[in-house]
């Protein structure tokens, strides 16, 4: 499912852009305007700042700085997406891999706007909020984190642009591994499939550059 990618969002802080000078027809003084600065999007190899932070449907927030010291694979989430209906198991079945882990952690993001619905205030009883996507996850089984990302601030900065995209971030926090879950995205191959994910955090764990480092998302 193709992400609703709207908002822009900037973590650090641009460098001043550029002022270009206009002379009006007139021969007035020239008139500097400063260049719109474009938002920061992370690509591979690229760090993702510990401040990068985000709630859970319960308000508790986790930030990449928690993250540091682990290998994280972070997957962009739906509740509703046809994809998904093959990368949730996959995805349960990780989790049993990693079980019990201090090296590795798993964390889903859903970033769609209609699924999310309005933004709650900070004081707002979330008992009561993203009732589907509660009931997805009890059904599924999930037992790792899945946070939301209202107006799309993260998966913007990650430049996601579907459901499942996916990403495996080294211990230093740098993106190793960046789209598909794995290359079975009918859902056919079973066992023969190859997942990216494990591939490449099997790779890190052993101090190794992972063989795969992009594909093209599916979704």
């Amino acid at each position: 499912m193709n992400l609703r990618l709207t908002s822009l969002f900037l973590m650090t802080v641009a460098a001043a852009a550029p002022a270009v000078a206009f002379v009006s027809a007139d021969g007035a003084a020239p008139v500097k305007v400063e260049e719109e600065k474009k938002p920061t999007v992370l690509k591979l190899g690229s760090i993702v700042p510990e401040t990068v932070s985000l709630p859970d449907f319960d308000g508790k927030s986790t930030s990449f700085k928690d993250l540091r010291g682990k290998v994280v694979i972070l997957h962009f989430w739906s509740d509703r997406c046809p994809a998904e209906r093959h990368a949730d198991p996959v995805f349960k079945k990780m989790e049993g891999t990693y079980a019990g882990s201090k090296d590795v952690v798993m964390i889903g993001i859903n970033s769609n706007q209609i699924e999310l619905g309005t933004e709650p205030a900070k004081d707002a009883d979330r008992s009561a909020l993203y009732g589907n996507l509660r009931k997805k996850v009890k059904e599924v089984g999930y037992s790792h984190s899945i946070l939301v990302d209202h107006g799309n601030k993260v998966s913007d900065l990650f430049d996601a642009r579907s459901t499942p995209h996916c990403f495996v971030i080294d211990k230093k926090g740098a993106i190793a591994y960046t789209g598909a879950l794995d290359d079975d995205p009918r859902g056919k191959k079973g066992e023969a499939a190859t997942n990216y994910l494990v591939d490449a955090t099997t790779s890190l764990l052993a101090g190794e550059k992972p063989a795969v480092t992009t594909t093209k998302p599916y979704g």
